[in-house]
């Protein structure tokens, strides 16, 4: 397997700087294995964003140095898969309570009419649940389980929104 090692180095002051790194590498849910040491898997899109950040490292007055690696053993890489999953599990867990609160109204309440208020708060609450969902899966490089088992209970929720509100 082909990972991305970066490292990375940035002045104490501003923290603003520190900070804007630290978001984009998780955006792209790169695993540290130390302080300003990262590891994504080698994809095209991942090289892109490793490119630019690298870039803003520079740019910030930092030092970047960003390395391809091979050299991992078929068990490391097994053992750096699970991480990037057990990762992805508990932010896929986050998300667990608002769907089953949404999935529990939707189907509990056939009975109960939603007020068109109602209604497009229940829709906004589930796109926004969506673009959480799709965020974590655009960084779930190895597609977890809890990441396909979410992805049904999101399916089943936009039927179930689809039915009550056509």
């Amino acid at each position: 397997m082909n990972w991305i090692v970066f490292i990375y180095k940035l002045p104490s002051k501003p923290t603003k700087y520190r900070a804007y790194v630290w978001r984009e590498i998780k955006k792209y849910g790169a695993l540290y294995l130390q302080d300003g040491v990262c590891i994504v898997p080698d994809t095209d899109d991942v090289q892109l964003f490793i490119g630019v950040l690298a870039e803003k490292v520079v740019e910030f007055g930092g030092q970047e140095f960003t390395f391809h690696s091979t050299t991992f053993s078929k068990e490391k890489d097994a053992e750096m898969v699970q991480q990037f999953n057990e990762t992805r599990d508990a932010e896929y867990r986050e998300l667990n309570p608002a769907l089953e609160r949404m999935l529990e109204t939707l189907e509990e309440e056939e009975e109960w009419e939603f007020s068109p208020a109602q209604a497009l708060k229940v829709r906004d609450d589930f796109r926004k649940l969506q673009r959480s969902f799709q965020a974590i899966e655009a960084r779930d490089y190895f597609e977890s389980e809890s990441g396909r088992r979410l992805r049904l209970q999101i399916d089943q929720c936009r039927k179930l929104l689809n039915q009550r509100f056509p």
